[in-house]
């Protein structure tokens, strides 16, 4: 799978990247289209940013378990509905959406772009996939030998590297299907 963008990690933003895939989701190379002189076989090209899975705490600990943990963070427990009066702090975000269903997160998406109006695209990735991971002490960069699944974040604003009211995510399998 190619993208204009993808996401490793806070630090690691790819450009014209493809990532392969193993039937067990094992991530087996990542590579840039600039640097290779043929373009692997059976790549599809997605207009978007990849990154890996995102990652709800709620669906892997109890919130009471990692409290000491999240101290460090800044913590956004979607699944309470209640936005009204976030306000950024100077910690890391971390996102909850409360569920791993990409129908469930997707009917979130809209209203956090409002709300999430200060952060870049790459921060609201990062909140969602990388420092979740980094929390549950999974890898949390995308890289060679991660078992993860592939997101598109699609319709967002490359632009201006914002979330938008229309942006949503989809999972691409491994044989080159969105859903």
């Amino acid at each position: 799978m190619g993208s204009q963008l993808t996401f490793c990690s806070p630090d690691k933003i790819l450009r014209r990247a493809v990532v392969e895939q193993d039937e067990r989701n094992m991530i087996t190379g990542i590579f840039n289209l600039d640097e290779l002189n043929v373009e692997p076989s059976h790549t599809l090209f997605y207009d978007g940013i990849l990154s890996s899975e995102i990652i709800s705490l709620k669906q892997h600990l109890p919130i009471e378990r990692i409290t000491d943990q999240l101290k460090d963070y800044q913590y956004l427990d979607l699944s309470t509905h209640n936005l009204s009066g976030f306000v950024r702090s100077e910690k890391a975000l971390i996102i909850d959406t409360g569920s791993d269903s990409i129908e469930m997160i997707n009917s979130q998406l809209s209203r956090l772009a409002d709300v999430l109006s200060g952060y870049s695209i790459y921060e609201v990735i990062a909140a969602c996939t990388y420092y979740p991971a980094l929390l549950l002490e999974i890898p949390g960069e995308l890289s060679v030998n991660r078992i993860t699944r592939l997101l598109l974040w699609d319709n967002v604003d490359l632009l201006n590297k914002k979330l938008n009211i229309d942006s949503y995510v989809l999972e691409i399998s491994r044989d080159n299907t969105a859903y």
